[in-house]
């Protein structure tokens, strides 16, 4: 009887373990923890953004990035969808938008910097150290909720295995 139940103790240990394992960083599965983290954090600092210039035929703006030391390349995204005037996340996962909004893709060395909130003078670090593909000026404009995001990246917890 104390055998059986020391076995079935260690058995949730172990599963609780597992359930709890941090995710290989910018992963779907990250990702979609991610998202939550942006529900919780960045909704009223991206919702000005998340406004702007949005694609009427898709309702919501995409944001796709990747580790582009990791072999194959995973792209994950985000999808920011205004509502009542917040930035709400309604999917993180793997990318499924062919045509995001912005595209960013780093070593791992330099988003970990990045998130860290090491910018450079004048945020121009910030673009050296990525490469970001989508409109710079909407960026720049947004500069306070962009970098926001970027730190946000390093809030929840990962493991720096590639996904």
């Amino acid at each position: 009887m104390f055998k059986g139940f020391v076995l079935s103790a260690f058995i949730l240990l172990i599963s609780c373990s597992l359930s709890l394992a941090e995710q290989p960083w910018m992963s779907a599965s990250w990702t979609k923890e991610f998202c939550s983290y942006w529900n919780e954090h960045l909704q009223t600092t991206m919702a000005e953004w998340s406004k702007y210039n949005v694609n009427k035929e898709k309702g919501y703006k995409t944001i796709a990035f990747y580790r582009q030391d990791c072999n194959p390349k995973i792209i994950s995204e985000v999808e920011i969808k205004n509502e009542n005037g917040k930035a709400v996340c309604i999917y993180g996962g793997a990318q499924k938008d062919p045509h995001p909004e912005f595209t960013m893709y780093a070593t791992t060395q330099n988003w970990k910097s990045l998130a860290a909130g090491n910018f450079g003078f004048m945020n121009i670090g910030m673009f050296s150290k990525m490469t970001f593909i989508g409109s710079k000026g909407e960026a720049m404009q947004f500069i306070a909720p962009f970098k926001a995001f970027l730190i946000g990246l390093g809030k929840v917890p990962y493991s720096e295995s590639c996904p």
